[in-house]
């Protein structure tokens, strides 16, 4: 698929805090799009010729064959899929992380209405989508999806197919149990070498690029070295509510996650303490409160 092929077949619903960034990545590789969200304000932020606002969401799936969906919660997605009119040549692509459950609902309300929907939950927040550093695990039926990945690889620098409807959301759970616990644990091994007596920069500097080393460890690790926590990538929300998803998919399963489960009680005592709508790097705040930390 070409350049000129996407050009005004796209449309996203839903720009907010991700959303948003990932029109912007259309917007920066010149590749015209259109929009909608039930709040007009958000296209105040993305002042270009490029996207195309539209007030309803029929307008905009009359317009666009292919239609990215980034919602908060399970009942704006449904309500997106109970709106759209029968369109036997629409492709949603479903980029949220809501349950399983709902993504299998809102697939039923669209199949009745001779509508395609993939499930591709994205890795990542707001700064890596704003770089094109999301990840995407996209599931679905085989038909178009080659033309879904290659719409994916505009935003995402890596998309991994992962095989029938719903793989997706399960590979994105599982994925946030380690981004939530490496968070954690990141925090922890900071804060015991602060309380120790060494340099944060060096705790950073000395593991970053080793074998004990994560991602999450050199990004959010760096935030928590600099005390940066508004320069918010991913604040408390997010954790806080896949954690209900989580735990509701290891329950179905009957899959015990006593690390995890202990992980979160950080996001719960940093929320407590005042920092929901800082990054969630912040945790190490609610550990040095716990520890009795003093910085210099």
């Amino acid at each position: 698929m070409t350049k000129s092929s996407f050009e005004k077949n796209i449309g996203i619903i839903g720009l907010g805090v991700l959303g948003s960034a990932i029109a912007k990545n259309f917007i920066d590789k010149n590749i015209s799009i259109s929009g909608y969200d039930i709040n007009e304000k958000v296209f105040e932020g993305l002042k270009s010729n490029k996207i195309k606002p539209y007030d309803s969401i029929d307008k905009i799936s009359d317009k666009c064959k292919f239609l990215i969906t980034s919602l908060p919660s399970e009942s704006s997605l449904l309500n997106v899929a109970k709106s759209l009119s029968e369109k036997d040549k629409l492709i949603i692509i479903e980029t949220s992380t809501l349950p399983l459950d709902c993504k299998l609902e809102a697939k039923n309300i669209l199949l009745e209405k001779k509508i395609t929907i993939f499930d591709a939950p994205l890795s990542g927040n707001r700064i890596a989508a704003l770089e094109g550093k999301l990840s995407a695990y996209l599931s679905g039926c085989d038909k178009n999806k080659k033309e879904i990945q290659k719409i994916l690889e505009i935003f995402c620098q890596k998309v991994t197919d992962v095989g029938d409807f719903g793989n997706g959301t399960i590979m994105k759970l599982i994925g946030n149990i380690l981004n939530l616990v490496h968070n954690a644990v990141s925090a922890e091994v900071i804060g015991l070498g602060i309380k120790s007596g060494l340099d944060p920069k060096i705790i950073h500097d000395a593991i970053s690029g080793t074998f004990s080393s994560s991602g999450v460890f050199e990004n959010r690790g760096k935030l928590m070295v600099e005390e940066d926590y508004n320069k918010e990538g991913m604040n408390f929300s997010t954790p806080i509510k896949d954690s209900a998803f989580i735990t509701d998919l290891s329950k179905k399963y009957m899959m015990p996650l006593p690390i995890y489960q202990v992980a979160l009680q950080y996001y719960y005592a940093a929320v407590a303490q005042g920092h929901f709508n800082k990054d969630a790097a912040s945790v190490l705040k609610a550990i040095e409160n716990n520890a009795n930390i003093k910085r210099d």
